[in-house]
C-alpha cells in the first residue's frame, strides 16, 4: 500500500514507459470503459441518464480534490502548487457548472477543452509515464480523471443536454482567454507553471518549439493548435445542422407567409 501511493519525481524502473505496450493497453482499456458507459447511458431514460451525469460531475472534482490531498501528504504543501489550474484542473470547476447549470458557455467551453484534454493527457501523460507503475494511485487518478474530461461531454450530448454550435465558438475562446489571463497572474505573483504557459509539458513535440523559437512563439502555436482542434471537433455538428436543414420540410405557415410577401408576386 506505501508503494501504490509513492511519490516519485524522478523516472521509475518500473514505470510504464510513454506509449509502450502497457500503456497502449490502458489506453484501450480506459476507451472500453467510456464507450461502454456511453452505451450504457443511451439505454437509460433521460431522467436516469442525467442522474448518472450529475454523478459523474460530482466525482471530477473529488478526483481532483484527491490529488491535491495526495500531493499534501507526499510532501507538497504550499497551498499555491496544490490548485487545480491547469486546464484539466481547471474542468472540476467548469464541469459542475455546465452540468449543474443552464449557461450554454460554461457547456460549450466543455465541450471544447474538457475532450480535447483528457485525450492529450491520456495519450501523453507528462510526469506519470516513465515515472510511476500502472498500479499507483497517481497513474489511476490521471487516467480515471481524464477519462471523466472525455465521457462527461459526451454524455451531456447523449442526454441532450448541450449541441455543440461553431456560432458559439468565439465565446469559447473568450472564456479560454479569460481563464488563461487569470492563471497567468498566479504564474507571474508565484512563479509557477500553470497551463504551461512559461515552459511546455515535458516529452511533448512543443518542447522543441519553445527551446527553438522561444516562449512568444511556443504560446502563439500551442494557442492556435488548441483553437484548431477545438474548432475541428465542432464540424461534425456544423455538417449535420446543414443536413438536417436541407432535409427539413416546407411547412405550412412558411409557405403562408411567403405568399404574404410581395416575393411570391411576380412584378
Amino acid at each position: 500500500m506505501t508503494t501504490f501511493f509513492a511519490r516519485c519525481d524522478t523516472p521509475h524502473p518500473d514505470a510504464f514507459p510513454l506509449l509502450g505496450l502497457r500503456h497502449i493497453l490502458l489506453l484501450l482499456a480506459l476507451a472500453g470503459c467510456i464507450i461502454a458507459g456511453l452505451l450504457w447511458i443511451r439505454q437509460l431514460q433521460p431522467q436516469q441518464a442525467r442522474h448518472v451525469l450529475y454523478g459523474a460531475a460530482i466525482l471530477v472534482p473529488t478526483l481532483e480534490l484527491s490529488h491535491s490531498i495526495w500531493l499534501y501528504l507526499t510532501g507538497t504543501t504550499s497551498l499555491v502548487k496544490l490548485l487545480p489550474l491547469h486546464l484539466c484542473g481547471l474542468q472540476s470547476l467548469f464541469i459542475p457548472l455546465a452540468v449543474f447549470t443552464k449557461f450554454t458557455g460554461f457547456r460549450d467551453f466543455v465541450y471544447a477543452t474538457s475532450l480535447l484534454g483528457g485525450i492529450f493527457g491520456t495519450v501523453m501523460p507528462a510526469g506519470v509515464a516513465d515515472y510511476y507503475p500502472l498500479l499507483s494511485f497517481q497513474t489511476l487518478q490521471t487516467f480515471a480523471l481524464h477519462g471523466l474530461l472525455v465521457f462527461v461531454p459526451l454524455a451531456m450530448i447523449l442526454c441532450g443536454m448541450h449541441r455543440p454550435s461553431i456560432q458559439r465558438f468565439p465565446r469559447v475562446l473568450c472564456i479560454f482567454l479569460l481563464a488563461a489571463l487569470a492563471v497567468g497572474m498566479v504564474d507571474q505573483l508565484f512563479g509557477e507553471n500553470y497551463m504551461f504557459l512559461y515552459a511546455p509539458p515535458a516529452g511533448t513535440p512543443l518542447v522543441w518549439v519553445f527551446n527553438t523559437f522561444g516562449r512568444g512563439i511556443y504560446l502563439g502555436c500551442t494557442f492556435v493548435l488548441l483553437a484548431g482542434a477545438s474548432l475541428l471537433i465542432h464540424l461534425p455538428f456544423r455538417a449535420a445542422a446543414n443536413a438536417d436543414a436541407e432535409d427539413a420540410p416546407v411547412s405550412l405557415p412558411s409557405l403562408h407567409q411567403l405568399h404574404k410577401s410581395r416575393l411570391w408576386h411576380r412584378s
